[in-house]
This record gives structure tokens, sequence and C-alpha cells, in this order.
């Protein structure tokens, strides 16, 4: 337990260092008293995790697997309670509603129960997108320090091999790998940012929007959509950010370095590229016929915004440049490509498209079986070899998916009143796209918004936003007592 309180110390010290910078943005405001709110916040949250730390500091470090299964449970339940402290003192959310932000930022899903940004104070906008960007953050860290090295949910062993030729495999590594992602991961958000400040967005709302989009998390500065800005070139750079933030920082490195072959291995961003080019096409011919004409919606209008709203829905952020764009597709369909998700070791939230690659390939050989009986017939998906133990573990991972969306789609299917809302609802937080559900599918305003959701509802999404983003299999093994015995 000396190696959990270690770590989590430091996590949580590192989070209360993220209130300094909303401190000063409270000051530049104006916000005296909310800026002193936030630097009592930060104190104490040093001062608790700096006396654990320094406590600790000498004595053995080393986590076994269980131990890592704990630290993971830990960090995503434990630190939305500190996270939400700040909407509480600042008396714009109270009790369960300031959870479920916290919780909505830190697991970068995007869901909002606030009704309106307009007369929220700045520091606050500006916590809840540094939220997201540190949940991003710590997404990376769950799938490279836990998640991988452990095999969670069938990630195939070449990626483990991948972790230890990109990041070495020293008794330090966990810091050299904070070092180098979290080094990697402020630069592109300064980058973002400098670029969207250079198109014409305001220095406040270009950070905002900065540490949304690489966390692919969909908290907008202001009410509304991306349209509200009038600017193409931001538009342009929030898609890119998306892309970046979905695809594998594997593939980002080996681009860095030139590693070409290596490169061209890593299929799963390649084939999520793709999905989105088709997507992205079936979206633009949908919404140029539905405008009726090239006066109503020109052709590279129609381009630009079928290529964004496929982008953002298979990134999992939820960014919009007009309200209601996704809904032109069946919602079966969105709901399905919202399951999915983008690729592993990335900031991207569903199952991931590896194990939907992975129950592809093997239904097909299955066919191919009944065809060919006596065939032998090997199964890959890009360069991975998937045995019957790989196949197990997604399947698995899958399944729990499935039985866990069912549960909590009837929970809220009574507060709700529909059905098919229920269950976008239920999606929309496993796959942390919260602004899927608030994206116009009622034509009459049915379905109620986060803000008005019971509070059995709201602790429903609450845990199926933290499932989804550690993997549920491990807060299922964490639980099991003969995991821990053995």
């Amino acid at each position: 337990m000396t190696a959990i309180f270690y770590f989590l110390s430091m996590i949580l010290g590192f989070l209360g260092a993220l209130m300094l910078p909303t401190a000063l943005i409270a000051l530049s405001s104006g916000q005296i008293q909310l800026a002193e709110e936030f630097l009592l916040t930060a104190g104490l949250t040093g001062f608790l995790s700096g006396g654990v730390f320094f406590a600790l500091r000498g004595q053995e470090k080393a986590l076994v697997n269980a131990q890592t299964y704990l630290l993971c449970i830990l960090v995503w339940i434990g630190l939305p309670f500190v996270a939400a402290f700040p909407f509480v003192i600042s008396g714009q959310l109270s009790g369960i509603n300031a959870l479920f932000e916290a919780v909505s930022g830190l697991t970068t899903t995007g869901a909002s129960v606030f009704r309106t940004l307009e007369e929220v104070p700045s520091a606050i906008i500006f916590w809840r997108s540094i939220l997201q960007w540190f949940g991003g953050f710590l997404t990376l860290l769950t799938f490279l320090l836990i998640l991988a090295p452990n095999g969670i949910g069938g990630l195939p062993s070449r990626h483990i091999g991948m972790i230890e030729q990109a990041f070495g495999d020293e008794s330090g590594r966990a810091f050299y790998v904070v070092r180098q992602v979290g080094g990697a991961y402020a630069l592109l958000t300064i980058v973002l940012a400098w670029l969207l400040i250079l198109s014409g967005i305001s220095p406040f709302d270009a950070m905002c929007l900065a540490f949304s989009t690489l966390s692919t998390g969909g908290f907008m500065p202001i009410d509304g959509t991306l349209s509200s800005y009038d600017n193409r070139w931001a538009e342009f750079l929030i898609a890119m950010g998306m892309v970046i933030g979905a695809t594998s920082i594997f593939w980002h490195r080996m681009a860095v370095r030139g590693k070409l072959q290596m490169l061209s291995e890593h299929r799963e961003s390649y084939y999520l590229l793709a999905m989105m080019a088709v997507l992205g096409l079936l979206y633009s011919i949908i919404l140029f016929r539905l405008a009726g004409s090239a006066s109503v919606l020109p052709p590279l209008s129609a381009l630009r915004q079928g290529f964004f709203t496929a982008i953002s829905l298979v990134t999992t952020s939820g960014f919009e440049i007009r309200h209601a764009d996704v809904t032109v597709l069946p919602g079966l369909m969105v709901a399905c490509l919202a399951m999915i998700g983008a690729t592993p070791f990335s900031t991207a939230g569903g199952l991931k498209l590896y194990r939907f690659g992975a129950m592809v390939m093997q239904a097909g050989r299955e066919v191919g079986r009944l065809i060919y009986p006596h065939s032998i017939r090997g199964g890959r998906f890009g360069k991975t070899d998937y045995t019957i133990q790989l196949m197990k573990s997604i399947w698995a991972c899958f399944l729990l998916s499935v039985i866990l969306v069912i549960i909590v789609a009837v929970i809220l299917t009574h507060d709700i009143g529909h059905f098919d809302g229920a269950l976008l609802a239920t999606i929309s937080a496993f796959s942390n796209i919260g602004p899927l559900y608030s994206a116009g599918w009622s034509a009459t305003n049915a379905w109620p918004d986060y803000y008005q959701l019971s509070l059995v509802s709201k602790y429903a999404l609450i845990a199926t936003m933290i499932l989804g983003r550690f993997e549920i299999i491990v807060f299922l093994g964490a639980i099991n007592l003969n995991f821990w015995r053995r």
C-alpha cells in the first residue's frame, strides 16, 4: 500500500498545481474571492499530497499487478471528488452536479450540467477545460503503465514490446514515461493554442479549446457550436487536433523519429483515418441532399461540415460546427460508431478500433471455416497475431461492456422516458462522448438535459463514465477476492 499512496500523492499534487493557473485566470478577470478559493484549495491539496509524498519518499515503491489495478481505481474514483470541490466553493454547482461535472471533465466525456455558460465565471470555464486536458493525460498513462503491460482487455503483446522499445524497461520507466508523454502532450497543446490564436480566436478561448481538443473532450468555452466563431481555420485546426488525440501515441512517435517500417506496421491509425474519410464523405453527401440546393449549402461547406462531424464522432470528441449535424445518420449507426471509438494508446473513449477489427476478423475466419472445413487459417489484424486467449479477452471485454450499457440504459429509461434516449445517453457516457446525447435527436425536446436527470440517473452515468474510461475488467478484477489471494 505504500507504493499506492506514494503515486496517488503525486497525482493529487499535480491536480492541485493545476488550480494555480486557474487562480490566475480568476485574478485577471477581477474575481478576487474566487481566486482566493482556488488558492486555498490548491494549498490544502498540496499540503496533503506533499505530506504523504515526503513521508513515503525513502520507502519501497514497487507496484505489483494487484496494486496497479487498485491505484487505477483510486485515481479515477477518488480524483473527481477533489476536482469537484472548486465547483462547490464557487457556488456554481452543488453536490452531485459538481461531481458529475468533475467526472465528465476528467474522463474527457464532455457532458455538462450547466444550463448556460453566460454567467459562469471564466475561471470555472477554464477549470472544466484543464480537467479534460489532465484527464486525457491520465488516460494515456493508464494505458501505458497499467492496461497494456498487464494485457487488460486483450491488448496484444506487440504493444507491450513497443512500450519497452519506445520508453525503456528500466525500474524508473514510470517516471520516464510521464516525462516523455507529458512533455509531448503539453507541447502539442501549446502549439495548437498558439495556432488558434493566430487564426483569430481569443487567447482564453484558444487555450480552452486546445485543452478540450487534444483530450478529445468536447467542453466548449461558450454556449453554442463552433459556428459561433465563424472561423474556418480554427475549425480545421480543431479537426486536426482531434485526429492527433485519437490516434496512437506510438504512431506519432514513430512518425517523428522517421521509423517508416514500424510506422507502416501500426495499421490501426490508418484504419481510423480511412473510417473518418468514408464516414465524412457519407455525411457530406447527406447534408448536401438535405439542404436541397447549392445556394443553401455549397458543396465545399457540405464537405467541411461532413468531414468535421465524422472526425468528431469517430474520435469521441463531440464538437459541432452546426447543431444536430450528427443526427442525419440513423441513430443506431451513430451509436455503434461511438461504441467503437478510436485507437488504443490515445485519449479517445470507446471499446477501441482494434477490438472491433479483431471480432470482424474472427467472424470472417469462422465463415471461411464453414466453406473450407479442413483449411488452416491464421488470424491477423494488421501485424497483430490474434490467438484464442487474446480473443477470449477481447470478447469478455465486449460482453461486459454490453451488459453494463444495457443495465444502465434500463435504469435511465424510467427517468428519461424513452429507451432510445436512455440507450444513447448510456453509450455517450461509456464511450466518453457526452455531447452526443444533447445533439438534438429528439425533435420534440422530449429528452431531458443532463441537469434535469434524477440523482439515480446521474450516479449511474458517473459510474458509467468512469468504468468506460479505465476498462470494466480492471474494476471486476480488483474486487475479486480470489485475485488478491493469489
